[in-house]
This record gives structure tokens, sequence and C-alpha cells, in this order.
């Protein structure tokens, strides 16, 4: 029920890039850079990038001089940006199976009640994760003490 390692790749990927940017003055950084530095192989750097370009997290230069760098303000991208985009918004954390036979029980209607308010829990956890991604920032993970 997990999600894949993506979502932290790409956060350590913004994470990188905003303090090399910010360290060394540099605007761009080559995706071969990152690549070895986070020990995230290229083909899924590359994925990730274009997950994120899409959504104007980063952008890129070709040439020389270019590469990778951050388009937004790191005190406007949430977390909750880097994973929808990643993610998307297309599934639910939280899948519940609906295929459930109620005529098993004699008091079926007790059983439906138990599986709405275990529904409603799941729903709950999600918004409450969803909240939590929503209200931290690439700055407070760069400036938290």
């Amino acid at each position: 029920m997990s999600y894949s390692a993506a979502f932290s790749q790409a956060v350590e990927i913004v994470l990188y890039l905003s303090i090399k940017q910010k360290e060394d003055k540099l605007k761009y950084l080559s995706i071969q850079v990152i690549s070895e530095k986070l020990e995230i192989p290229i083909p899924s750097v590359k994925r990730l990038v274009s997950l994120l370009k899409k959504e104007g997290i980063i952008s890129s230069k070709t040439g020389i001089a270019g590469g990778l760098s951050i388009q937004k303000d790191v005190e406007t991208i949430t977390l909750f940006d880097i994973f929808q985009s990643i993610e998307g918004s297309k599934k639910p954390l939280f899948n519940f199976y609906d295929s459930f036979d109620l005529s098993q029980f004699e008091n079926s209607s007790d059983v439906e009640l138990y599986l709405n308010n275990f529904q409603e829990i799941l729903a709950n956890a999600e918004s409450a994760m969803v909240k939590e991604l929503k209200s931290c920032t690439i700055s407070d993970l760069l400036y938290k003490a």
C-alpha cells in the first residue's frame, strides 16, 4: 500500500538544488551531478525532473552552462506540491474494498455501519496527511533548526 521512493527522491532533488544554488551561487546543476551526489540513477532523475518541470517547480536550460534550477521560491513549494507532481491526484492513499458480502451476517446493517466507520477513519487519515504535506514548505525543511 505504500507509495514509491520517487516522492522522497524528488524532495531530495529539490532540496539539493536549493542548497547548492544558495551555497555555491550556481544557477544550474546538471542531471549527471545530481545523480552522482544523490546516488539516484540518471533515468530516475530524468523522469522525476520531467514531472517536477510540468508543475513548474524546477526548470531546465540546455547548453554548456545549462542544467536544472529551482523555478519557484522555496517558501512557496510545499511537500504536497512535490507529492502531487510525482504521485498525481489520481489515486487515494487507501483503497477500500467495497465488495464485502453483507448478506453473510445476521445484523448486516451493523456490519455496514462498522465498515462505514472504518472508511471514514481512512478518509480522515488521508486528509491529515494532505494537510501536513501542505503545511510544510521546502524552506521549512532547509531552515528548521
